[in-house]
């Protein structure tokens, strides 16, 4: 048997890195701005903005964001300053009481926030770090998506961001603070827009752009190191995927490291199922072919959750086995096959076909309503035509098994 991994979790993609070697002058800028804020103490709230290209994904911003975070904690508890992240990704929170919610969850703060005005709440919040004189930044990642959420008004946005203009702190020290991480710049048209008191605030603009081949190679290179034993590749895997993925106007990689690191790990999976002892060329051409990470939007897939995508799994493994439109009854046998191999209860029918319409207004499946030759009506199921069905059952897979390493073994017994 192969020996190519040593540590699957760097793979995962909410793995941060002790050291961020691409990134780091803007980490550092970040860095040093908290810490004066936490020595100073004293001025209005600090907003801070990390934005991308439009289109592009995967370059780098969350990695970022909550590399800052650990190195603030690091940082805050050598000085004996009680410090507390909280990171927030709102495209699942869209209203400001989920917001809340979150934030009073992460710093455990004993307060119903159901039933209590937004402006109680964030009062709460506010004592709360007065009275045990803790400083927080909140991550509000994805933050562009609360400009389309029909939960959330602009006066909303305005209280969570100033919110010491509402509730004056007691002793003049903010110790709330924010980092906004968005997807491209234009949220700040809409922040003009909607929010431009805040929009003015925001002291600190951070555009990231597309990795080029060389930073890729230190990224991937760096995951190579952290996750796979060091006989199991040669430089060349690493240049391989580094200049197909790498950035520059001349050519048409698009600088993302999420499908650089997504290849590598995809690569390594391909060459310890067939017990090879290291990633060679044809393993990496494998993992690229039939666009098979760029037709997967991870971007999309990554916001999924546990039985959104055991439901993915099913229909990938179905359409392999038999190929064609499945039924939703045959989805949803299968996908409770794979619930109780992971010890879930599946949901009930109804929950399982509002994740199929979601999975379908993602783009990851098609639906569409049975005719001729099938009794009765039925929901119909496929993926869409330009996703290969076995890679993306390899990508689901992966996801599955970074958060749980038994995956496999209990998989290939349930199939």
């Amino acid at each position: 048997m192969g020996r190519i991994f040593s540590n699957r979790s760097v793979f995962n993609e909410t793995y941060v890195p002790p050291t961020l070697l691409v990134r780091d002058s803007e980490a550092n800028i970040l860095i040093k701005r908290y810490l004066a804020r936490l020595s100073e103490g004293y001025g209005s709230t600090d907003v801070s903005l990390i934005y991308g290209s439009i289109g592009k994904v995967g370059i780098g911003k969350t990695t970022l964001a909550r590399y800052v975070s650990n190195v603030m904690k690091r940082k805050s508890d050598a000085g004996g300053i009680s410090f507390k992240p909280v990171y927030i990704n709102v495209y699942g929170t869209p209203s400001l009481h989920q917001i809340l919610s979150r934030i009073v969850s992460e710093l455990n703060i004993n307060i119903p926030v159901r039933g209590n005005a937004a402006i109680e709440v964030l009062k709460a919040i506010s004592d709360y770090l007065y009275i045990r004189d803790t400083y927080a930044l909140v991550v509000l990642d994805e933050f562009q998506s609360l400009f389309f959420s029909s939960d959330l008004t602009k006066d909303d946005l305005y209280l969570l961001l100033r919110v010491y203009e509402e509730i004056p702190p007691k002793d003049n020290i903010n110790r709330l603070n924010f980092l906004l991480v968005s997807q491209d710049f234009r949220v700040l048209s809409y922040m003009k827009e909607e929010i431009p008191q805040v929009e003015s605030q925001i002291g600190l603009r951070l555009h990231l752009k597309p990795y080029s081949s060389d930073d890729l190679r230190i990224i991937v290179e760096q995951r190579a190191m952290e996750g796979l034993y060091d006989t199991s590749y040669d430089q060349g895997i690493i240049d391989m995927i580094s200049d197909y993925f790498g950035y520059s106007e001349t050519k048409g990689g698009d600088g993302s490291a999420r499908k650089a690191i997504l290849t590598l790990a995809m690569a390594a999976e391909i060459a310890e199922a067939e017990g090879a002892m290291r990633i060679e060329e044809r393993h990496v051409r494998e993992a690229l072919s039939t666009s098979a990470t760029l037709n997967i939007p991870m971007d999309v897939i990554r916001e999924l959750n546990l039985h959104e995508l055991m439901i993915l799994q099913s229909v990938s493994s179905l359409i392999i086995q038999k190929g064609g439109w499945l039924t939703s009854g045959e989805v949803e046998d299968y996908y409770a096959g794979i619930s109780n191999m992971f010890g879930q209860e599946p949901r009930k029918h109804t929950q399982f076909y509002e994740y199929l319409k979601r999975l379908s207004n993602m783009g990851l499946i098609e639906t569409k309503i049975s005719g001729k030759g099938v009794r009765g009506k039925t929901t119909l199921v496929r993926l869409p035509l330009d996703i290969p069905a076995d890679k993306l059952k390899e990508v689901v897979e992966f996801i599955l098994r970074s958060e749980d390493p038994g995956i496999g073994e209990r998989e290939s017994n349930w199939i």
